[in-house]
């Protein structure tokens, strides 16, 4: 493994960086596992409040869910209760977030104690019985020293979720078929080893290719520590209609998911980010959650 990527990897870029509370990771623990935990008690998923006895309207608290840096995150939180992070929140009292703000806290922790870890784009299929169902998804990726390989790790699957929805998987070490990263499923799809109407968001009809496009170009953003919201689509995802595939790009992203399919190469992460089309502008479109279709400008 490249010495520079993990040092890369290492260190907190804009939106993982605590900023000005960066006092609030004092005396965080140092196992994987206990930053899980962590993580856990302070978010709850703005799809799975439910499962809690609760309802958005009880939270009324949809938009954080648009919250793009960890200072912004962790303002919302000790505004609703100033103690320390390792103690958690009643479910209640936990910032409204999604996958991607699971796979954000816990690399932000993972940084801060000198751990190289990413979030990572992609799908996973332990969310649904169906086994050819790939559910648009975000998780966190560190590298074990010990072992010395990267882990995918889903904080976002709790005692709660894992007990509720079923989840099997082991959320500490993902396997690789359990959740695709953006490349790999790129070149699954369009290899025709499985059907890219197979990926994306079930719950409000919305797959196929230009999706897993989109997922791709979040995940080479991150890759390079610009860790976007998994609603946002600029460049070569940004088209009009969003679904628009147009015949001469398609080389192009087939080079770059073929480029991506390793991650181990940080020169080659980082050429590829600087290529038109593929990094994030000033401005960006953003599909969100709470106020639709958005201009909004950004700053990574």
């Amino acid at each position: 493994m490249q010495p520079a990527l993990l040092a890369y990897y290492r260190t907190n870029g804009k939106a993982t960086d605590p900023g000005r509370h960066t006092h609030l990771f004092a005396g965080l623990p140092l196992e994987v596992s206990a930053l899980v935990r962590s993580v856990q008690g302070l978010i709850i998923d703005k799809d799975f409040v439910g499962l809690y006895g609760l309802a958005l309207a009880e939270c009324d608290r949809l938009g954080e869910v648009d919250a793009r840096y960890i200072p912004d995150i962790l303002e919302r939180l000790l505004a609703k209760d100033g103690r320390s992070l390792p103690q958690a929140r009643e479910p209640a009292d936990r910032f409204v977030g999604s996958c991607r703000d699971y796979a954000l806290l816990l690399c932000s922790m993972l940084r801060h104690v000198g751990i190289p870890a990413r979030i990572r784009f992609g799908f996973a299929t332990y969310f649904s019985k169906n086994p050819d169902s790939y559910s648009d998804h975000c998780v966190c990726e560190y590298w074990d020293e010990r072992q010395r390989r990267w882990l995918l790790v889903d904080a976002n699957v709790d005692p709660v979720v894992k007990s509720k929805v079923g989840v099997t998987a082991n959320e500490l070490d993902l396997r690789r078929d359990e959740f695709l990263v953006a490349s790999n499923a790129w070149r699954l799809a369009r290899r025709g080893q499985a059907d890219p109407d197979r990926f994306g968001v079930p719950s409000i009809g919305i797959r196929g290719l230009w999706f897993i496009r989109g997922s791709l170009l979040r995940d080479l953003a991150a890759l390079n520590k610009v860790e976007v919201l998994p609603w946002d689509y600029w460049g070569l995802a940004d088209r009009m209609p969003i679904d628009a595939l147009p015949r001469e790009e398609m080389p192009f992203l087939d080079d770059l998911a073929t480029a991506l399919a390793s991650s181990e190469d940080l020169a080659a992460i980082q050429a590829a980010y600087g290529r038109d089309g593929l990094i994030v502008p000033a401005t960006i479109r953003s599909f969100s959650p709470l106020y639709g279709q958005i201009e909004i400008e950004v700053s990574y």
